[in-house]
């Protein structure tokens, strides 16, 4: 495994490890996630620790993140933060087991993953 490929994995424990202790949201977590998982090598198109968060993605793909927010009305983001907490709770009900997976899987503080 290359540096690189390292370094990727060490992003995804750490997004993994932001979400379950509510420091990042899963909304702007999973499009992290699905981004790192992009990068990593051996990873298969449909990949069941990755599709919690390419589910995420698909069933929010009309709010917009906090970059974008900046660029949106105040009353219009009013008017979806029922929406946004609506969604961190759904993503709640099995985004966590998903993080939990992939900190098993890629983390390798204890020594090398084998997940290739």
């Amino acid at each position: 495994m290359n540096e690189r490929e390292m370094t990727e994995r060490r992003r995804l424990v750490e997004l993994a490890h932001a979400m379950l202790d509510g420091k990042l949201s899963f909304l702007e977590g999973a499009v992290q996630v699905h981004a790192i998982k992009n990068r990593l090598i051996g990873i298969a198109e449909r990949d069941p620790d990755f599709d919690a968060f390419l589910t995420i993605m698909s069933e929010t793909d009309h709010l917009p993140l906090e970059a974008q927010r900046l660029l949106w009305a105040p009353e219009a983001l009013a008017r979806l933060e029922p929406e946004f907490k609506r969604t961190e709770e759904w993503a709640k009900s099995f985004a966590p087991q998903a993080c939990r997976k992939l900190i098993a899987r890629f983390d390798t503080v204890g020594g090398e993953s084998d997940d290739a």
